[in-house]
């Protein structure tokens, strides 16, 4: 582990043992003294002495038993806490004290009631994920799952305050006095533009990123996505993510973020449960997720619940609308980028909703009408279809249905007129099935049930010279599970499920030289074979409250993995602690283990973005990583502002790079072709977010090392992984000028990837040469055993930097059905056309026969306008 790191937990340590003792220390009453000479007087009257003599005020339920007592006591000068403990001794009677009350309650187990239920927009039914339902006398609450279920375990009959707060929606306060178990929805309104026209509020749980029990998590909100600029007008989810510390975009143009020094392929990335294996449409600034169905996404970098495995980066969660079960509406999307219609409503009032939308890019037609036909955007084009339904079938049982597909293609070719430029195409699509079952088993314990069906391929292609390169992938995934949530009490929160995952994979390659004819002989997807794998896991977790200070997560995932005769058993530890050092303050600490059995595998010697998903085998093992991390939080100017100071480190074990090269045949066997090595990164995030005012928004900046180590390259020395950022800068803002008008802005600024160049003279004057696609130790293209004299990525490509802007006009009016929006947004995006690189590929300068880096930039400024109505 990096000496920074060691050095970082003892400062925060240290921290935490002087900055406890000092709170412990103004916590316990040492000062407050009484005098008391009662002859058998009810105890009632007591309290009401030592509020005399004291100053603090007594608050309990009147009906407790324990409290109907008299009592007779003489005494000089005595603390208030011995006091207590005399006047409460033989009694379940506890007590708290909380500013200058002192809160008496029954810690009896008989005498705690459960109140439970779903919190709601109360307009559309909508259920709200991660919602904040928070007991401010009891500093303690909880926050609802991932269908809007909540559950409290609260003293009888105790008059409580109860708080429950969403992001974009206005505050609720209920008073709780329940003799009973109850079931209380709670219904959200949404917070108006006429509420935002001087003060906006982008998040009303104020301090919930320091009582939570989570390192590493983004929240990105309705109101992050539509904050910030995006070409598509609505905001996108890919967009957001790359403009948080800790997270590097690809490429300009390609697909896939990269997560603390891990790759593409390893982030898990869920649509209502449901995983995806491509996370952005080609065309970089839009991702596949509309932002006019998103409900909520979060991304976790690290302290991992157990309830999430296979992948060892990162987990992006996203959440669909649910749609309303109150009345029909629809969003109407009209841009020179993407356009769109989005349409939801009740299929029962107050049962049952649904809602469907579909996209479609539309540069192609742009460019065509302008008779533009070598572009880029002329060859490129994307879809994508939403749809989902949700039934409430009872008071405790819920059915939700969603479905998602779209598709990628487009083909680019460089310089034309250059002989020796590159031809790329790349192809790819997803279609995901999700049915989902939510069953209310007690007042206590929810559970739900999933079958989801994925289908996923990706054709990568490349012409150079006079030869051709193909990559093909095939996923089909079908996944059933079962996750219980058992409340049990306030100190206790209990997850455990189990997960089988049935996979078959349909990986091939193909690379020759381009027959005379001209016709090559393309890859058959329905020719390869497959490759059938299963996986079972099961996990169990506690979120432990000890007090209001001291949280413990304690996880253990469990997974078996089976392919052919081969069998892998894994165990997966999680563990995070959450010390609240003051009310504005907090510090984590983490420490998660996890296993990935599908592999995105790059090609180490290719001269264009190689890259091709396997499944683990005999020969392949399983990834593993083993992350620590440590954090900071703090809130200050009356929570307007969050900060945040994150440090980790990350060891990666069965780390995979492939080589391509010349094959006479399609190749569906690529154990052979593969290297093995290891991978560490480690690194510091700094997080600022301004949450209140006219202007709000986040800064960020991440110093990040990602280093690989293969026996086979470099001299088996280390290298820097592909993808290693040293430094990202990162600024998102927003300005609301009024109930009408808001401009935003993002910069992002980070130093160049590295990249591997072959400087050796590859194709002397009168040698026939080789495949230029893959560079191979003696030039000939293909073949061949791993080099050790290259030096591996010790090339920096160009620094990234842009500037994106927009600017919006919203009118809403209220009519008797609903609210109507209409908002017109111009936004430029990479304002001062920066020529930030696409892809990097190699090729032979024909004077010097020296091998020469051409890096392709294809997005330059992109001005769109757009429109939205909403009814």
């Amino acid at each position: 582990m990096p000496r920074f790191f060691i050095t970082a937990c003892m400062l925060c340590c240290s921290c935490i043992m002087f900055t406890g003792k000092r709170l412990y220390a103004q916590s316990v009453i040492t000062t407050a003294t009484i005098q008391l000479n009662i002859n058998n007087q009810p105890i009632e009257q007591v309290f009401s002495l030592i509020e005399k003599q004291t100053g603090y005020r007594f608050a309990y339920n009147t009906d407790l038993p324990e409290l109907k007592k008299r009592v007779s006591y003489t005494s000089g000068p005595i603390s208030l806490t011995a006091l207590l403990k005399i006047l409460l001794q033989g009694t379940d009677i506890t007590y708290n004290i909380i500013g200058n009350q002192i809160v008496l309650q029954n810690n009896n187990a008989a005498d705690k009631i459960v109140v439970n239920g779903y919190v709601k927009d109360a307009s559309t039914g909508e259920l709200l994920i991660g919602a904040d339902v928070y007991l401010p006398a009891q500093k303690t609450g909880t926050v609802s799952n991932n269908y809007g279920f909540y559950a409290l375990t609260v003293p009888r009959n105790a008059n409580l305050e109860m708080q429950v707060s969403y992001v974009g929606y206005r505050t609720e306060d209920r008073k709780l006095n329940a003799t009973r178990n109850t079931a209380m929805n709670i219904g959200l309104m949404a917070r108006q533009d006429s509420v935002l026209s001087h003060v906006v509020v982008t998040d009303d749980k104020s301090s919930e990123n320091l009582r939570l029990n989570q390192l590493g998590l983004v929240d990105i909100s309705t109101d992050m996505l539509t904050n910030a600029p995006s070409v598509s007008g609505t905001g996108d989810v890919i967009s957001s993510v790359e403009m948080q510390p800790g997270v590097h975009a690809g490429m300009e143009g390609t697909p896939g973020f990269f997560v603390r020094g891990g790759n593409a392929g390893q982030n898990l990335i869920q649509l209502d449960e449901a995983t995806l294996y491509n996370p952005s449409h080609l065309f970089e600034p839009v991702s596949i997720f509309n932002g006019a169905v998103i409900k909520r996404a979060s991304l976790l970098k690290g302290g991992f619940p157990a309830s999430y495995g296979d992948h060892v980066s990162s987990v992006l969660d996203i959440a669909m609308n649910d749609g309303s079960n109150e009345h029909f509406g629809g969003v109407v999307q009209a841009g020179s980028i993407v356009s769109g219609l989005t349409l939801y409503g009740p299929l029962k009032k107050k049962k049952a909703s649904f809602l469907v939308s579909a996209r479609r890019s539309m540069l192609d037609y742009l460019l065509q009408a302008f008779n533009v036909k070598s572009n880029y955007y002329s060859n490129y084009a994307f879809y994508d279809v939403n749809a989902k339904v949700n039934w409430q079938f009872s008071e405790r049982d819920r059915i939700l249905l969603s479905y998602y597909k779209g598709e990628d293609r487009n083909t680019f070719q460089d310089q034309p007129d250059d002989t020796t430029s590159i031809t790329y195409g790349n192809k790819f699509g997803n279609e995901v099935f999700a049915l989902r079952w939510n069953h209310l088993f007690s007042k206590r314990l929810f559970a739900n049930t999933s079958v989801m069906y994925n289908n996923y391929y990706q054709l990568l292609s490349a012409l150079q010279d006079d030869y051709f390169a193909q990559l093909y992938s095939g996923i089909r995934d079908i996944n059933a599970k079962v996750d219980f949530y058992y409340y049990p009490s306030q100190a206790h929160r209990i997850k455990g499920g189990i997960n089988f995952l049935r996979q078959q994979l349909f990986p091939a390659t193909f690379s020759n030289k381009i027959p005379p004819s001209g016709n090559i002989n393309n890859i058959k997807p329905d020719e390869i074979p497959e490759h059938l794998t299963a996986r079972v896991a099961a996990y169990l977790s506690d979120e432990i409250r000890f007090n209001n200070r001291l949280n413990l997560y304690l996880g253990v995932r469990a997974p078996v993995f089976y392919s052919d005769s081969i069998r892998y058993t894994d165990i997966e530890p999680r563990v995070s602690l959450r010390y609240l050092v003051s009310p504005a303050t907090s510090i984590k600490l983490s420490y998660t283990q996890m296993h990935q059995y599908i592999h995105l595998v790059q090609s180490y010697n290719a001269s264009f973005p190689a890259e091709i998903w396997i499944g683990s085998s005999g020969m392949v093992k399983p990834q593993s990583a083993q992350q620590y991390s440590l954090g900071l939080f703090n809130n200050f100017s009356n929570n307007s502002f969050q900060a945040s100071v994150e440090v980790y480190y990350k060891a990666m074990e069965n780390q995979l790079l492939f080589r391509g090269g010349t094959s006479p045949t399609v190749d569906v066997s690529l154990d052979s072709n593969l290297i093995f090595g290891k991978g560490r990164s480690y690194g510091a995030e700094f997080f600022l977010k301004k949450r209140k005012g006219r202007l709000t928004g986040w800064l960020g900046y991440s110093l990040a090392y990602a280093y690989q180590q293969f026996d086979s390259l470099n001299l088996g020395r280390e290298f820097p992984f592909a993808y290693d950022r040293r430094h990202s800068f990162y600024l998102t803002g927003a300005y609301t000028f009024n109930k009408h008008w808001r401009a935003a802005a993002n910069f992002f600024a980070a130093s160049g990837r590295a990249f591997t160049i072959q400087t050796l003279t590859t194709n002397p004057p009168g040698s026939t040469g080789g495949n230029p696609l893959y560079d191979d130790d003696n030039g000939s293209g293909g073949g061949g055993v791993p080099t050790q004299t290259l030096e591996v990525n010790s090339y920096r490509l160009a620094p990234y930097d842009r500037l994106d802007l927009s600017l919006s006009y919203k009118l809403v009016k209220e009519t008797r059905t609903g609210s109507r929006e209409a908002e017109w947004t111009l936004s430029v995006y990479n304002v001062y056309a920066q020529n930030n690189v696409f892809f990097a590929y190699r090729a032979i300068d024909p004077g010097t026969h020296q091998a020469v880096v051409k890096q392709v930039s294809f997005i330059p400024v992109i001005p769109t306008l757009s429109f939205r109505y909403k009814f």
